[in-house]
């Protein structure tokens, strides 16, 4: 079986209840009353949502109220005929709708990634928890076959209850488990996730795959391709929403703290809608051994994933922000969500209409938002006629510049300065002045939210660098970013080109 249907994606806190039952129980009773394909629910370990207080494991007084994901995959008609059932028992959720292509079987084989926003692929691989194989469980001869095909990265993610094989079951401490739905969530490029697919029902006796087209924009500090963004006003409610999801493992680390975790905390500060990290089982990312946790170890190496769903305008705002936390492990994807509603009771934000992949293709050809600047605005001008040795060697420089953005395809090319003193940075921008052999640099900050906007509304960064031009030892032209480093690092040439060089 392939068959074009919806994802629904459930989110809301372990304690809600629904009349005097708990939520997350009346909502897989409604799943499977409705004979749903696939159905899982997921415990997060961290997160925030509709109220704001982040949730997590590693604080016994407030765990008792940890993110849940409640996912359903099943035909259009399907999905859509579930969800009054779904508003009149939750109350308090984020409730979004992707586009999915389901798969089941032999016919895997056979399945083609559907046409979206991006030029990557996501492909995700059900299976219970007592499937086994020739080595192990069944999820771990998932998880080395995608390594083997050239998969960036896999997760898998242990249900707690849900539908396998047209069976629910619960997780429970002294049952065997064994229909309890577990998910092997993979990214990468689409051939290679293709020949995966086509492998799989020699590994599953009934293999149950979702696939879906995604941009993937960063892997391991690489930007790959940009974010998909749509125009969007601030009026009403927008176009599509965006969903941005983060892959990587608990081991990772970035700004003094677990990467998930900061994560967690700089977009609650910097006012996203919510975000819910789970843990996976198992998983690998990059050309890494598969990893999970392991005995002898100090700290958790299972790998994480993390998801936060917004309008593309708040998307592109906070996306300097996982960027820079991003900036030596993980992988991230972006993918348009048709269908977006938050509820807190009363109080509802979206709506739950769903958009045809058609019209979606056509609103991102016509609509596309240009990539939001997510830096500096202070744009390089360099004299027209060189008076000083100070104009001619920023204009011949610019030049070169320019050149380099031409030939090697890079609107705004990385230039990385090493001074006399060993002092490193990447450039925004330069100036011929103040002269009498000094130059003005603006150095990137290390971090994007030290950038400094002017009362004009222009963005600036937070320092000046004025130096004498034979303290330069050092200007390198770069293609990519080094991992380590945040992306949007890149120089801004002047309006309409630089001016060329004299000579040339």
């Amino acid at each position: 079986m392939i068959s074009a249907g919806l994802k629904l994606d459930v989110y809301f806190g372990e304690s809600l209840t629904s009349g005097r039952r708990m939520a997350n129980d009346a909502l897989m009773d409604c799943f499977a009353r409705h004979d749903l394909e696939v159905a899982a629910l997921y415990r997060g370990i961290e997160g925030f949502g509709i109220g704001r207080r982040i949730r997590t494991e590693r604080f016994p007084d407030i765990s008792t109220d940890l993110p849940l994901i409640a996912e359903a995959i099943d035909t259009r008609e399907r999905i859509e005929a579930v969800l009054p059932d779904v508003h009149a028992l939750v109350n308090k959720a984020l409730v979004t709708i992707e586009h999915s292509l389901l798969a089941v079987g032999d016919d895997l084989r056979s399945a083609e990634f559907p046409e979206g926003a991006g030029h990557g692929g996501r492909l995700t691989v059900y299976c219970g928890r007592g499937d086994r194989s020739e080595r192990g469980p069944a999820y771990r001869a998932v998880v080395d076959l995608l390594r083997r095909q050239g998969a960036m990265g896999a997760t898998v993610l242990m249900g707690i209850d849900g539908i396998h094989n047209g069976q629910r079951q619960r997780a429970g401490l002294l049952s065997r488990n064994a229909n309890v739905p577990v998910a092997t969530i993979a990214v990468g490029p689409v051939p290679v996730l293709r020949r995966a697919l086509q492998a799989l029902p020699d590994v599953l006796a009934r293999p149950v795959a979702n696939l879906e087209r995604v941009a993937v924009v960063k892997h391991d500090g690489d930007l790959l391709e940009p974010l998909p963004l749509i125009h969007d006003s601030d009026d009403g409610d927008p176009p599509v929403w965006m969903a941005l999801r983060v892959y990587t493992r608990q081991s990772a680390h970035a700004d003094g703290g677990a990467l998930y975790s900061v994560l967690t905390r700089r977009l609650r500060e910097a006012g996203a809608a919510g975000i819910t990290t789970l843990r996976g089982e198992w998983g690998f990312s990059s050309d890494e051994r598969p990893f999970g946790d392991r005995f002898g170890t100090i700290g958790s190496h299972a790998p994480t994933y993390t998801v936060f769903v917004d309008r593309p305008r708040r998307v592109a705002e906070i996306w300097p922000i996982v960027d820079e936390i991003t900036a030596q492990h993980g992988v991230v994807t972006a993918v348009l969500v048709p269908a977006y509603r938050e509820r807190a009771e009363e109080i509802v934000h979206g709506r739950l209409t769903v958009r045809s992949t058609k019209d979606i293709a056509e609103l991102y050809r016509t609509h596309a938002a240009p990539q939001a600047a997510y830096g500096p605005t202070i744009v390089t001008r360099v004299p027209v006629e060189p008076l000083t040795p100070e104009d001619n060697w920023a204009r011949t420089l610019v030049a070169e510049i320019a050149e380099f953005s031409v030939t090697h395809d890079r609107p705004r090319p990385l230039v990385r300065v090493t001074l006399a003193d060993d002092e490193q940075f990447f450039l925004a921008s330069l100036a011929a002045r103040p002269g009498d052999g000094f130059v003005t640099l603006y150095p990137h900050p290390e971090q994007a939210s030290d950038l400094v906007v002017g009362t004009d509304g222009a963005v600036m960064v937070p320092r000046l660098v004025i130096v004498p031009l034979a303290s330069i030892h050092k200007v390198e032209l770069l293609t990519h970013v080094p991992r380590g480093t945040r992306s949007n690092v890149g120089f801004l040439l002047p309006p309409g080109g630089a001016p060329r060089a004299r000579g040339r």
